[in-house]
């Protein structure tokens, strides 16, 4: 056993055991309830300024009240036996798993999960009041990404890999960057950038966190699938991100088939956000629908979710009278929402509990948007 020092109460800190291993560093569980540490390969000055503002300025966790971690955040600074900065300590997530798992169908069926429409609406809406959080303390998570985000059996999400986020330094005119992004989810104006050398905006988060709920609501990326009705191949996922085409773009260059699913499904106040974050935010980021935006959409549609009369694992909207997945079902033959054999669904006692729970969570939301304003106006 290795034993490190805590920078913040001078306490010993032994590492058990390594349960990752990257080109940056090393994940430890240790003797410390709850916590892992992170140790790097390659530490630098700059790493450690950037990791002691996020230690001091903490986000205000949307979910302490239920006793989740909702962001692996950095808690202290560790050091070796010699004093030297080698890493940090940050909350240990138990039970989740990545996001891929629940929103792809293949995937859920495989690991036997009871995952229905309306679990996938309460996941987006905690990660958009999770991503408001972060946000209103000033940070950008930058490399947004499946991988980054683990989710347990409660539609609670988690974001770990915290470290990455680009940070501002409150006092002084320092900014330390989010070096790295990832195809799929990097907004058009940032592809091909070197992210080394360029300042992120919470628009930029806003285009990442959009596709992240399309893929939550309809199971795949907004500009994977459709037909392609333009000229010659159909562009690389990148080029359709940067020339602004998705499956609902005004261009009607990729048009529905089969396997799309028809954006009307979702609640009338979701359809508007993805169009505005992708229509008209492709030129104009800054009309990008925003975290907070997003809470308020999910709740609405949550809110008129309901169980299909004939399938019980079926949730769709209650302003249409058919259920969309009978409809799919049928015509397909295939059904995303089939439960694995042996598994009963809890879907109409969830909905009956997380409505109440939606609307403590909106006043929550809205209480600290609130406080953040006088805050800003204060100062």
């Amino acid at each position: 056993m290795n034993t490190v020092v805590c920078a913040k109460t001078n306490q010993d800190i032994i590492l058990i055991d390594q349960i990752a291993d990257s080109g940056e560093g090393e994940v430890w569980t240790t003797n410390w309830s709850r916590m892992l540490a992170k140790i790097y390969h390659h530490p630098t000055p700059d790493r450690f300024a950037k990791l002691e503002v996020m230690i001091t300025h903490q986000p205000d966790d949307p979910n302490k009240h239920l006793n989740h971690y909702s962001f692996a955040f950095p808690q202290s600074l560790i050091k070796d036996n010699q004093g030297n900065l080698i890493g940090f300590l940050m909350p240990q997530i138990t039970g989740g798993i990545e996001l891929i798992n629940i929103y792809n169908p293949k995937i859920r069926k495989s690991k036997k999960l009871e995952v229905d429409w309306h679990f996938l609406h309460y996941v987006a809406l905690n990660i958009a009041s999770i991503m408001a959080a972060i946000h209103r303390e000033g940070y950008i998570i930058g490399d947004i990404k499946p991988q980054n985000i683990l989710v347990n059996s409660k539609a609670l999400p988690s974001f770990i890999d915290t470290d990455s986020f680009q940070v501002k330094h409150p006092y002084r005119d320092q900014i330390y960057p989010c070096l790295v992004g990832t195809d799929g989810y990097t907004p058009p104006e940032l592809i091909g950038e070197d992210f080394h050398n360029i300042e992120q905006y919470i628009y930029h988060d806003n285009f990442r966190l959009a596709v992240l709920i399309y893929q939550l609501l309809f199971s795949y990326h907004p500009f994977a699938l459709g037909n392609w009705e333009g000229a010659g191949e159909k562009p690389e996922q990148n080029e359709l991100i940067k020339q602004g085409i998705w499956i609902e773009s005004d261009h009607h260059l990729l048009t529905h088939n089969q396997n799309t699913i028809p954006l009307n499904i979702v609640h009338p106040a979701l359809q508007k956000l993805f169009k505005k974050c992708f229509n008209e935010g492709h030129n104009k980021p800054h009309l990008r629908p925003s975290a907070e935006d997003w809470f308020y959409g999910l709740s609405q549609g949550v809110n008129h979710l309901k169980v299909c009369d004939q399938i019980d694992s079926h949730v769709h909207s209650n302003l249409e009278n058919n259920c969309y997945w009978c409809e799919r079902k049928s015509k397909l033959g295939a059904d995303i929402f089939a439960l694995p054999t042996g598994i009963k669904s809890t879907s109409k006692i969830r909905i009956k509990n997380t409505n109440n729970n939606n609307q403590t969570k909106k006043n929550l939301i809205i209480n600290q948007i609130l406080i953040a304003q006088l805050h800003h106006l204060h100062h």
